[in-house]
């Protein structure tokens, strides 16, 4: 049997990675662009790399997982918050140009599918994934699947309103989760409360004060409300927020089980935690398209 190739390509907003995979998940060659200096160019990336390997291996699909919202029957890249220039409808063209299937989907649900493969957790269990990183990611599979909404914009819990610090009656939107659970608030917190502590030190040295403990109580608070609103006991927890050696994971887990309703989810409530690997996206873009070409072919 002739061996099947993709290409994953993890777009993030400080780094493009690109990589030809075997289906066995090997990466047999990698590239890794900074994102601000590809910008509009990213089409034209795409195509030199896939130009430069497909002579010798024939590319199944070519697979992208984006930090934003995309149109995955038109391939338009709608909304990166962090590299405009991304945006556009080039993407079904070049399809047409190389004539080979492009695949596209959001980072998160991506890096999900590959750390629910890396854990072996069952492939039709039910599972969330957490990513606390500059913003807060999210991803959903449910039974199996991926759960990604009517436009792709499911597992966008950063963006959900929050009214810890009060409502704010006459603005035209309400601050989101993001401006309280968050690295980049994280690193406002410091700024402004414990600019004498390094910041790799906060949670230790902090962890009783008040704006720490709202931000871990938040955190967890939101976790639940989503495991409970869809009755899901296993999670994923990630993101360099939460992989950071001085963040309280046990103590988050106690916050997060006290606050489920259900005794069952209680019970079997199960928390991995990712690791940092540079590769995830790559591979995570692949088990993607993999995915999705399986089923087609059934």
């Amino acid at each position: 049997m002739n061996k099947k190739y993709y290409v994953g390509i993890d777009v993030g907003g400080t780094n493009v990675r690109l990589g030809l995979v075997d289906q066995d998940l090997n990466i047999l060659f990698e590239e890794k662009h900074q994102s601000s200096k590809i910008g509009s160019k990213l089409g034209q990336l795409v195509k030199e790399f896939v130009s430069k390997y497909s002579i010798n291996y024939k590319v199944e699909a070519i697979s992208m997982g984006f930090p934003g919202l995309v149109d995955q029957e038109t391939r338009k890249v709608l909304h990166i918050p962090n590299q405009k220039s991304f945006e556009g409808d080039y993407l079904m063209a070049l399809e047409k140009e190389l004539n080979i299937p492009i695949i596209v989907g959001n980072d998160v649900n991506v890096i999900l599918l590959y750390d629910a493969l890396f854990f072996s957790i069952d492939p039709k269990k039910s599972v969330l994934g957490f990513y606390l990183g500059t913003g807060f990611g999210n991803a959903i599979r449910i039974k199996g699947e991926l759960y990604q909404g009517e436009f792709g914009a499911a597992g966008e819990i950063g963006h959900v309103p929050v009214y810890l610090n009060g409502i704010d009656y006459q603005a035209d939107k309400q601050n989101d989760l993001e401006s309280i659970v968050s690295g980049f608030n994280l690193i406002e917190i410091h700024k402004k409360h414990f600019s004498q502590t390094p910041f790799e030190d906060i949670f230790k040295k902090h962890f009783d004060a008040k704006e720490i403990q709202n931000y871990l109580h938040i955190l967890a608070f939101y976790i639940a409300t989503e495991m409970t609103i869809l009755d899901i006991s296993t999670i994923i927890l990630g993101g360099g927020v939460i992989m950071s050696e001085q963040f309280p994971k046990d103590y988050l887990e106690t916050l997060i089980k006290k606050n489920l309703f259900a005794e069952l989810t209680k019970k079997n409530f199960k928390a991995y935690y990712a690791l940092p690997q540079v590769n995830s996206g790559i591979l995570g873009a692949v088990i993607y398209a993999k995915n999705i070409l399986d089923k087609k072919a059934a």
